[in-house]
């Protein structure tokens, strides 16, 4: 079997897409297009909204808190705060989670953005970038991994050097700014390359 990118918490979610839910004022249609383009997966994002009915007002955060579940790691601050305003049972809806799990994720994401309550703790995070043939982002293994802040690492992916961000939903792979420097600081996630492997881990420090 091919070993492919992936991040551990979408695994069990159901393949096929969702209708949007109607709401006057909002152009969710395009939201999911935005999604996608940055970064994200729209047919997660339609999934987290399903069945979701709210004012138009709630309805922009709950679109913020099921883009950020849908991988749009750039909306992560934003997201976090808006899910302080939404109804304990609309906020589990988008996240996926049982109600009684939403605090525990609030709380455990304040101090660790891998946390994830249904994940147990020595669980692979997610494997990320992976073969450009087989339509990873990487021609070369990823060596020599650098810590450089909360979800940042830096590798060598033959004669260039990448930059990793993610969280427990998602990731963003980029060419590493020259300015970058290690951060020896504490991380609640590690990143484990292999030799053989175009796929880089992460797993639970």
């Amino acid at each position: 079997m091919i070993a492919r990118a992936y991040h551990q918490v979408n695994l069990d979610l159901p393949a096929a897409t969702a209708d949007l839910p109607p709401m006057a004022g909002l152009d969710l249609a395009l939201s999911a297009d935005n999604v996608a383009r940055f970064g994200g997966d729209p047919h997660r994002y339609r999934r987290a909204l399903q069945g979701i009915s709210a004012s138009p007002e709630t309805m922009v955060s709950v679109a913020a808190v099921a883009a950020w579940r849908a991988g749009v790691l750039g909306i992560r601050a934003d997201a976090l705060s808006r899910l302080q305003l939404l109804p304990v049972d609309v906020a589990a809806s988008a996240l996926g989670l049982p109600v009684d799990a939403v605090t525990p994720f609030a709380e455990g994401q304040a101090v660790d953005r891998f946390y994830w309550p249904l994940r147990p703790a020595s669980q692979l995070i997610a494997r990320i970038g992976g073969f450009t043939g087989l339509g990873g982002r990487w021609d070369h293994p990823p060596t020599a991994p650098t810590p450089c802040g909360p979800g940042r690492w830096t590798v060598d992916v033959g004669a260039q050097r990448w930059q990793i961000d993610a969280d427990v939903f998602g990731h963003v792979l980029s060419p590493a700014p020259v300015d970058s420097v290690p951060d020896d600081g504490p991380r609640t996630g590690q990143l484990v390359v292999r030799p053989t492997s175009y796929l880089a881990e992460i797993w639970p420090a």
